[in-house]
């Protein structure tokens, strides 16, 4: 596979990569433009995928992601104790992701019908974008935070199409701008052609999108960008920063189709292909290591399903090795 080239501001072209494309966002407030990646910083979305739960759960499975001190039966073990990374205070320490945690209330959502007709795509995001924020409003709200729905830009294509993010590149696809609090998604760009009608896993790239804006609303976004930006955002230390916010919003997505499927709104052939399609959502060989493996992008997707609950999704106090 010859080497994926990237386009500006460091947005992985759509057509390449991971299939729903990367994250790209600004300076952190304050900064001047002009740093790393031609004035913004790139920071993709990344949406894993698993084969079935009981096919991949494996002894340390659990243990390699899921930050608790508890033993529980079943092929979990004790789980690793937190470490200190940059930005604990605001990012590890987050109230959102303090002990013991939230979980996301069953919801039977009326999601309308899938449809790559432009007008028909928006009302499907759009019934999906009420659920999740009547899902994540009582999250923020907990932790005494304030909450506001993201903006959602459904079209066609990415002709003409400019955001404060990306500049007027078209050579994007899916992701969150954290400047407007706006989720983009062209559906040419979405790879309609290979994933038809299995609207679960549009489903699941709109539901780590909308984990990236849960970040923001809880300050955990801002400050993990400032990090990243000060670490360099082509650097080790910055790749890694990324890699947390990334699979975060892994969890957050896995938290959401549970609270899905409990309510009765996805079925269990249904979550096999979102857990099947989170595990091919990591860095490729040709990528930047800004997301994580293949292997840790379903595995904290899962963590996210199996266990609903936000201190479970707490990436910024796992150990390096959990978050390769």
């Amino acid at each position: 596979m010859p080497a994926r080239p990237y386009g500006p501001a460091g947005v992985r072209p759509a057509p390449y990569g991971p299939p729903m494309g990367r994250m790209p966002y600004g300076p952190p407030p304050g900064r001047p433009p002009g740093g790393g990646r031609g004035g913004a910083i790139g920071a993709l979305i990344a949406v894993v995928v698993v084969v079935v739960a009981g096919a991949l759960v494996r002894l340390g499975l659990y243990t390699a992601i899921d930050q608790t001190t508890t033993s529980v039966a079943g092929p979990y073990t004790t789980y690793p104790t937190s470490t200190t990374t940059p930005g604990v205070a605001e990012t590890g320490n987050n109230p959102v992701l303090a002990d013991p945690g939230t979980a996301l209330s069953q919801a039977n959502c009326p999601y309308a019908s899938w449809s790559t007709q432009v007008d028909q795509a928006r009302k499907f995001f759009e019934s999906a974008a009420a659920c999740l924020a009547t899902a994540w409003k009582p999250v923020l709200a907990k932790a005494n935070l304030p909450f506001n729905p993201p903006v959602l830009s459904v079209t066609a294509s990415t002709t003409g199409l400019s955001t404060p993010c990306t500049g007027s590149t078209s050579n994007f696809a899916a992701f969150y701008c954290n400047v407007n609090q706006t989720i983009y998604i062209p559906l040419d760009h979405i790879q309609t052609d290979v994933i038809g009608n299995r609207w679960e896993r549009y489903l699941s790239v709109f539901a780590h999108e909308y984990g990236h804006h849960v970040q923001q609303e809880a300050g955990i976004l801002s400050k993990a960008h400032e990090d990243e930006y000060d670490a360099g955002v082509e650097t080790s230390k910055g790749m890694e920063v990324s890699r947390r916010i990334e699979l975060q919003a892994q969890c957050f997505d896995g938290m959401y189709l549970a609270a899905s499927a409990g309510g009765g709104s996805l079925t269990s052939s249904q979550i096999t292909m979102a857990r099947k399609d989170a595990y091919s959502r990591g860095d490729d060989d040709s990528d930047m290591r800004d997301h994580g493996t293949n292997q840790h992008s379903g595995d904290w997707f899962s963590l996210g399903y199996d266990r609903n609950n936000t201190a479970r999704c707490n990436t910024y106090t796992a150990s390096s090795s959990q978050v390769s």
